[in-house]
């Protein structure tokens, strides 16, 4: 993983890190449509529906969000795409490690459903959780996964973290909606209510 420049010349940000087949991006103002159309794709809600974008203002809040968390942390998720495009460099999907409840970085990525599969979200994560121990390694790793979304389940074990909790989807409107913590560590019952409520 190398670091790169925040800004080059022109108004496109400049890769924060790139692994061996993706360049990880800052978030920037000129990714709205691109992140819209990926939040507005509904094959996301086959793992989450949380996940799907209703309008353009809830990508852009979310978009500003993760520009402040960069701001303000250091680290947030990455825009992400691919390092040596064929056929255009369009966008892959957005992940990395966030400050969750101030007490652990948490790991997510969203990928466009074209490049499931491909071993990319264990190429952002890994990207991710490598800046995270940078940073502040005093915390733990963790990742929130929502229960019926099999296929990141799978790629937060291969990372190597554990379950540490399952309960009720405290931000799900459906009552019966489920998450699974993980985590690189033992959690106590304090830091798991914070991460989950």
């Amino acid at each position: 993983m190398d670091g790169g420049d925040d800004q080059r010349d022109g108004a496109e940000p400049s890769p924060v890190e790139t692994t061996e087949r993706l360049l990880l991006h800052r978030p920037a103002e000129t990714d709205l449509d691109e992140l819209f159309a990926l939040y507005s794709d509904p094959r996301l809600a086959e793992g989450d529906p949380l996940l799907l974008h209703p309008t353009r203002a809830h990508t852009r809040a979310v978009l500003d969000r993760r520009r402040e968390q960069w701001a303000r942390d250091g680290l947030s998720s990455w825009v992400v795409r691919e390092r040596n495009p064929r056929g255009g460099g369009g966008l892959i999907g957005v992940g990395g490690c966030s400050l969750l409840a101030g007490t652990a970085w948490n790991v997510a990525f969203t990928l466009h459903p074209d490049h499931w599969d491909k071993g990319y979200a264990q190429e952002i994560a890994t990207a991710g959780i490598g800046r995270a121990r940078l940073l502040r390694p005093e915390l733990p790793i963790t990742a929130v996964v929502v229960e019926q979304n099999r296929r990141s389940h799978r790629a937060v074990e291969r990372l190597g973290l554990v379950r540490a909790w399952a309960g009720t989807d405290a931000h799900s409107p459906d009552p019966t909606a489920r998450v699974v913590l993980y985590a690189d560590r033992p959690l106590s019952a304090e830091r798991i209510d914070r991460l989950t409520s």
